[in-house]
């Protein structure tokens, strides 16, 4: 076998728009990581990605998932790569649906955690006004750390056109970032996530919590507000690698506990089994 010369960084482009903002960012983040890298793009919504069943089969060990569509494909690309840039663009207040769509398959790429937590991954989203970011920014990186890979690295980048976002001043510094935290990513305890925003999650969008602290929506982390800045003195370990393991053997438990308490909830579903659907072509 031919040993790869050169690492591999896997651009997923969630935008439909060929050389669009998501794409022009994957593609000069690797120029600006060198000769060492070959960059290899995958166009998201190009895919065929059904969505989830929720039957649990591809948890069961030596079971794989039923449906008959890409996403097994595409990660086996992922796993091949030693970085991964997502980039997609924003759309209504939040990251483009194929995104979502793949991280809801999120019990199939289960079995890729071990190999996904080595690959530093950049989360990338382009949009056409900061002040329309809303949940987009955090929904991203949650959709992208839900498959396991290790986020290292978040920006956001402003162009409504197509290329747009390189006319930008700040263009050649966000890219040298992201590059620099792909090819010597820090550990976890160094981790830079910016003013306002979760270390460990990257999020910002946080609850009040009873006792005055303020909890992150997504990983449950807590910090009491110190001026313009949070202080952050607890992390849940429900939303750690070794505790998204175990959720899903917890998962696993769940699917063999519906096995003895099927006919119950059969019964209860028979209550509700009738309902009157409406399809497209039928008249009304």
């Amino acid at each position: 076998m031919e040993k790869r010369l050169k690492k591999k960084l896997m651009g997923l482009i969630g935008s439909y728009r060929k050389t669009g903002n998501s794409e022009i960012v994957a593609k000069a983040v690797a120029r600006q990581m060198g000769d060492n890298w070959q960059l290899s793009l995958v166009r998201l919504p190009k895919l065929s990605v059904a969505p989830c069943r929720g039957c649990y089969a591809c948890l069961i060990p030596g079971k794989t998932c039923m449906i008959e569509d890409d996403l097994a494909w595409l990660l086996e690309q992922i796993k091949q790569a030693d970085a991964v840039i997502m980039a997609a663009p924003n759309y209504a207040l939040g990251p483009v649906g194929i995104v979502k769509m793949i991280s809801d398959r999120v019990l199939q790429a289960a079995h890729y955690f071990q190999a996904f937590q080595d690959i530093s991954t950049a989360v990338v989203l382009t949009l056409g006004l900061e002040k329309y970011n809303g949940i987009a920014q955090t929904a991203l990186c949650v959709q992208t750390a839900s498959l396991g890979l290790n986020v290292v690295s978040v920006e956001s980048f402003v162009g409504t056109h197509p290329g747009e976002v390189a006319r930008a001043g700040s263009f050649d510094a966000k890219v040298e970032a992201i590059a620099e935290a792909l090819i010597r990513p820090p550990a976890d305890h160094e981790k830079q996530a910016g003013p306002g925003r979760c270390p460990r999650c990257f999020s910002d969008l946080f609850r009040p919590h009873a006792d005055g602290d303020l909890e992150c929506a997504i990983c449950k982390s807590r910090a009491r507000q110190n001026g313009p800045d949070l202080d952050f003195h607890y992390f849940d370990p429900e939303f750690t690698k070794e505790g998204q393991m175990k959720h899903m053997a917890w998962l696993l438990g769940k699917k063999e506990e519906y096995e003895t308490i099927k006919d119950e909830l059969k019964a209860i579903r028979e209550k509700y089994r009738d309902g009157e659907w409406e399809k497209p072509g039928e008249e009304s």
